[in-house]
C-alpha cells in the first residue's frame, strides 16, 4: 500500500517531463520507471529471503508485458 503514492508521483513526474520534452523521451521514461514498484518489491523480498516470490513476480511482469505487446500487435 505504501508504494501506491510513490507510483503516482512517478507517473506525474514522467508526464511533466514528457510535456517539456518530446514524446519519445516521455515514452522512454514511462517504460523505464513504470516497473519501479516491481523492482522495489523485488529488492525487499530478496533481502527477506523470499526467492520464490521474486521469481514469480518477475515471470508475471514479463508475461504481462509480452501479452500486452502481443495484444497490441494483433489489434494493429
Amino acid at each position: 500500500m505504501a508504494l501506491i503514492p510513490i507510483a503516482s508521483l512517478i507517473v506525474k513526474a514522467t508526464e511533466q517531463t514528457a510535456l517539456r520534452t518530446n514524446d519519445a523521451v516521455g515514452g522512454l521514461l514511462n517504460a523505464t520507471f513504470g516497473n519501479a514498484p516491481e523492482l522495489i518489491i523485488g529488492m525487499v523480498a530478496l533481502r527477506a529471503g523470499l526467492l520464490e516470490m521474486v521469481r514469480a513476480s518477475l515471470i508475471g511482469a514479463i508475461l504481462a508485458n509480452l501479452l500486452l505487446a502481443l495484444g497490441l500487435s494483433f489489434l494493429l
